[in-house]
C-alpha cells in the first residue's frame, strides 16, 4: 500500500517538466543503455586495505551480516562508478580502457565541473561565512527526504563529522563489479548518468530517475550513487556495513570514510524509511537511531512540501525538537512553526512562491519577512529554484 510520503512524491514528478522547461533538458534511462542520454555539461572554462567492524548497536539496532569490504576495494568501486581512475592493482583497471567507460568517465568529469563551477563553489564560499561559524559546533547532519544525497550535506556541513539520511529510496548492497558481465556494467554506467542528471542540473533528485535506474541497472538501491557522491567529493571508503534498525527492519548502511581535507574518519548513515506519521507509528526505529545523535545540523531541500502537511506532523515537530539549526528552503517546515521565541531566523535570497504543483503551499508570512528583513543575495540556487535568482534559503538557529 502506498504511503503519503510515497503518493506525495510521486506527485512531485509532474513538477520536474515545469522546471526542465527553464534549463536543460533532463535525461531519463531507456530501456537500451547504448540509448540513454548522457549526462549533460553545458561548455565551461591508498591506504593498505582494511576489513571492516561491525556496526555499532544502537538502541533499537540488530547488526545483520555486515560485508567485508576492503578499503582499497571499495573507493576503486566508487571511483569506476564515479568515471574516477582506479589504483593499478585494481582488478577493475581492464576495464577502463573500454571506450563506453572512458565516454562515461568524460561525461560524469564535465557535468561534475560544471556543477562544481556554478554551484557547489558558491555553497562553500557562502557557508563559510554566514553557516560554518554557527554550525562547526553540532558535528552531525540529519537530512530527512534526502535520497541518496551526500553531495549536498556535505557540501553545506564539511565540519561534521556523521552524516544521517533518511529517505523512502531502498538500499541494497553494491556486488563485486569485476564479476558483472561487461555489457552489463556498461549499461549501468549510463543508467547511473541518467539517474544523476537531474540532481546535477537543478540541485535535486527526481523520484522517477532514481525509480528507472534501480529497475534497469544490475546495482540496485541508492548505495552506488552514493559511492559516486563520496569519489567526486575526494573522500576514501573505509567500511561498508549494512544493518536493520529493529524488528520492524528498517534497513540501512553506514558508510566509513576518510576525510583527506582534514585527514578525520567520518561516517554515513543511510536509512529507508517511511517518515510519514503512519510510517513512523508502524516503525519508529529511526527515530530512536536518531535520538542518539544529540542536537542536529538539519538540511531539508526539495522536500515536497511534506512537513506542510498533516500527514508528517510527526517527522516535522521531531526536527523542531532535535535541531540545533535548520538549513532548507521553502518545501521544508513551515515558517509558522519556527516561533522567534525558539528561533532566531536568517532569510537569504527571495521568495517568489513554490512551483506551480505546489502553489497551494504559498506562505504569506514568509513573504512578509523577505519584504521587510532585507535578506542578503544567494548566490546558488536551491531546492526547486535553481536559478540563484528565484531561490529561498532559510537558516535557523535555536536560542
Amino acid at each position: 500500500m502506498k504511503t503519503p510520503e510515497t503518493k506525495s512524491r510521486a506527485n512531485a514528478i509532474a513538477s520536474l517538466g515545469l522546471i526542465a522547461s527553464m534549463a536543460v533538458a533532463t535525461a531519463e534511462a531507456q530501456n537500451l543503455a547504448p540509448q540513454t542520454p548522457r549526462l549533460s555539461a553545458p561548455e565551461m572554462p591508498r591506504q593498505p586495505a582494511a576489513k571492516t567492524q561491525d556496526l555499532s548497536v544502537l538502541p533499537g539496532q540488530n547488526s545483520i551480516q555486515p560485508q567485508i569490504v576492503q578499503r582499497s576495494s571499495a573507493t576503486d568501486a566508487a571511483r569506476y562508478l564515479a568515471g574516477m581512475s582506479v589504483s593499478p592493482e585494481s582488478p577493475l583497471t581492464r576495464f577502463t580502457s573500454d571506450p563506453r567507460w572512458i565516454a562515461h568517465a568524460n561525461a560524469m568529469t564535465g557535468a561534475f565541473s560544471k556543477l562544481d563551477q556554478v554551484q557547489l563553489s558558491e555553497i562553500r564560499m557562502w557557508g563559510a561565512e554566514f553557516l560554518q561559524p554557527v554550525t562547526k559546533f553540532n558535528r552531525t547532519c540529519l537530512y530527512f527526504f534526502s535520497g541518496p544525497d551526500f553531495l549536498y550535506a556535505d557540501t553545506f556541513y564539511p565540519d561534521c563529522n556523521t552524516y544521517v539520511l533518511v529517505s523512502l529510496e531502498p538500499i541494497e548492497s553494491i556486488p563485486e563489479l569485476q564479476s558483472v558481465p561487461p555489457a552489463l556494467l556498461q549499461n549501468t554506467l549510463q543508467n547511473l548518468e541518467a539517474s544523476l542528471n537531474t540532481l546535477l542540473n537543478f540541485g535535486y533528485f527526481e523520484t522517477r530517475d532514481l525509480r528507472e535506474y534501480s529497475q534497469r541497472s544490475q546495482l540496485k538501491g541508492v548505495l552506488p550513487i552514493i559511492f559516486v557522491f563520496l569519489a567526486r567529493s575526494g573522500k576514501e571508503i573505509l567500511n561498508v556495513d549494512y544493518s536493520s534498525l529493529g524488528k520492524g527492519g528498517t534497513h540501512g548502511v553506514k558508510v566509513t570514510f576518510l576525510d583527506p581535507a582534514t585527514g578525520v574518519h567520518k561516517a554515513l548513515y543511510y536509512f529507508s524509511a517511511d517518515l510519514s506519521d503512519d510510517g513512523l507509528k508502524r516503525n519508529p526505529a529511526v527515530l530512536r537511531f536518531c535520538n542518539t545523535l544529540g542536537p542536529t545540523n538539519s538540511l531539508l531541500k526539495a522536500a515536497s512540501y511534506l512537513l506542510h502537511q498533516d500527514g508528517f506532523s510527526i517527522a516535522r515537530n521531531y526536527l523542531l525538537q532535535v535541531s540545533a539549526s535548520i538549513l532548507q528552503d521553502d518545501s521544508g517546515i513551515p515558517l509558522r512553526y519556527l516561533t522567534p521565541e525558539k528561533w532566531t531566523l536568517r532569510f537569504f535570497g527571495t521568495y517568489t512562491g513554490p512551483i506551480n504543483l505546489f502553489k497551494t503551499f504559498y506562505q504569506r508570512d514568509l513573504l512578509q519577512y523577505y519584504t521587510t528583513s532585507s535578506p542578503k543575495p544567494l548566490p546558488f540556487g536551491f531546492g526547486y529554484q535553481y536559478n540563484s535568482k528565484d531561490a529561498t534559503l532559510i537558516f535557523g538557529v535555536r536560542r
